[in-house]
């Protein structure tokens, strides 16, 4: 198993703050299929489903719920990370 890439990270962040697809692209200036295959390929990867798809958005699963408190503090600690 590889780990997460950065760019794979910030798409699921997005993702789950927005509750969509559509909505983390839009975010991100990215397409949303472009989002999509991130986190499908984050799914891939882990081996685990992240999102439940629902008609009206997705939610995460108890596995992506997890996985979003790995990515709000590696995020956070790269966002504080400077070099002066």
């Amino acid at each position: 198993m590889s780990p997460p890439t950065l760019q794979q990270l910030v798409a699921f962040r997005a993702v789950a703050r927005h509750g969509g697809f559509s909505a983390a692209a839009d975010e991100l200036q990215m397409s949303q299929p472009a989002v999509s295959q991130q986190i499908r390929t984050l799914e891939e990867q882990l081996g685990v489903m992240l999102f439940e798809r629902r008609p009206r958005g997705t939610v995460l699963s108890s596995s992506g719920e997890a996985l979003l408190q790995f990515a709000l503090s590696t995020l956070d600690a790269l966002d504080a990370f400077s070099i002066e």
